[in-house]
């Protein structure tokens, strides 16, 4: 009995295998995270080569015709505060200051109406479309974006000095 180990058993120190050294694992690592975001990249561009003609398509198919900008009612909405935010301090709270202000913004869309307030409708490639009015009284333009069969309040400009129509 010259050995007590069984033959079938190997010697444990020869399984092990070295440790990796830690460039190799950086190097391996940093090799998958390119792959990996090679092919990220080409499945953004396939999803933009195909997203972009159908997100231009509904647009055009959806932008508003000039007929649907009622340029008096969509001032009006502007002026009675409709699309100022909720905790805006300008905003009317109550029913009296509701109806203190529709009425206030009905009489002054009738005066800019009546003094000659300029209505501009600029079509973008038939994908978009931006109203403006300049309001003659006061002196501000207002514009709106036209898309997706809706008009869409953005913002309001007073006008400089120098650029004002001037008023026959």
């Amino acid at each position: 009995m010259a050995s007590s180990k069984p033959s079938n058993e190997t010697d444990p120190t020869a399984a092990e295998q070295p440790p990796r050294s830690e460039l190799a694992t950086i190097g391996v690592t940093l090799l998958g995270t390119f792959v990996a975001a090679r092919c990220l990249a080409v499945v953004s561009r396939l999803a933009t080569v195909l997203a972009a003609p159908a997100a231009g398509l509904y647009l055009f198919s959806t932008c508003p015709t000039n007929d649907s900008f009622d340029g008096k009612r969509e001032l009006k909405r502007v002026l009675r505060g409709d699309k100022l935010p909720e905790d805006h301090p300008d905003k009317p709270k109550g029913f009296i200051e509701k109806a203190m202000a529709k009425a206030a913004a009905s009489l002054e869309a009738e005066a800019a109406v009546f003094a000659g307030c300029k209505v501009e409708i600029l079509d973008l490639y038939g994908f978009i479309k931006v109203a403006s009015i300049q309001h003659p009284i006061t002196k501000t333009a207002y514009f709106w974006l036209g898309a997706v069969n809706k008009w869409r309040y953005v913002m309001a400009k007073d006008i400089p000095q120098g650029d004002r129509p001037k008023m026959d």
